[in-house]
């Protein structure tokens, strides 16, 4: 398995993340995001910095503003 699909797993947090944007599957603000994933900003962004470093999320900048979506090669989500 490629790097045993990168067996990473995911906290809470970056489940719910993981899992709102998979839902939506369109580029989310991160206000977006931690409203639908009911977390803080500021873990919002966080987590999303993290995630998008390691690959599993994407990240465009508009002006001031970052919009984020799933990667799916980058992650094993977990139930």
């Amino acid at each position: 398995m490629a790097k045993a699909a990168q067996e990473r797993k995911l906290n809470p947090h970056q489940k719910e993340i993981v899992k709102t944007l998979l839902e939506h599957d369109y580029w989310m603000s991160t206000t977006e995001i931690c409203k639908a994933a009911g977390i803080s900003w500021n873990t919002a962004k966080s987590y999303l910095d993290a995630m998008n470093k390691l690959g599993w999320v994407a990240k465009k900048k508009e002006g001031n503003r970052e919009y984020w979506m799933a990667s799916r090669e980058g992650f094993i989500a977990e139930d």
